[in-house]
This record gives C-alpha cells, sequence and structure tokens, in this order.
C-alpha cells in the first residue's frame, strides 16, 4: 500500500518538525533506511500493519482507509485518513 499525497506530506513534515532522523525510525521500523525514504515519498508500498506502527513512532493518528489507486499506470491502493464526516458520525 503506498501512502496518499496528503498523509505523505503529513509524515514528511512531522519527522522534520520533531527533528527525527530517518535512520533512527528506520532501526526502529526494522526496515532499511532506503526503503522507509522511499515509502514515506510515495514511491514504494508498505503494508498497512508498518504504516499503522510508522503512525505511533511518530504520533500521528493511525486510523487510515484504504482507497483505489494507481502508481505508473499500475492499480494500487493508497494509504489516506478517512474523511471528516466519518469521524464526526461516530458517538
Amino acid at each position: 500500500m503506498f501512502l496518499g499525497q496528503y498523509v505523505s506530506s503529513l509524515m514528511q513534515e512531522t519527522i522534520t518538525y520533531l527533528k527525527l532522523s530517518y535512520d533512527d525510525l528506520a532501526l526502529r521500523m526494522f526496515l532499511p533506511e532506503m526503503v522507509l525514504r522511499d515509502a514515506v515519498d510515495g514511491k514504494m508500498g508498505l503494508t498497512r500493519g508498518q504504516w499503522v506502527r510508522f503512525g505511533q513512532e511518530l504520533g500521528l493518528p493511525t486510523t487510515y482507509v484504504l482507497r483505489p489507486g494507481e502508481r505508473d499506470d499500475v492499480p494500487c491502493w493508497e494509504v489516506c485518513f478517512p474523511p471528516v464526516s466519518l469521524g464526526a458520525n461516530k458517538t
């Protein structure tokens, strides 16, 4: 699963704001650094569980929805945050 554009930007900004190192994050995620960088840049997919764990490492919400997408003319799934209306309807 690839990151949607908004989630990707949010993760990149969070890493920069918190002054985190991709190397340290990759070690905590048990992934090679370049794989993690490419995944956050939207060039490589990770499993849903890996995205949830990575969101937890960054202190971000980890409630995601999957949306059909396309990368390089190949169908794929994109990880996105749910629409605000979904969260507002829950009581």
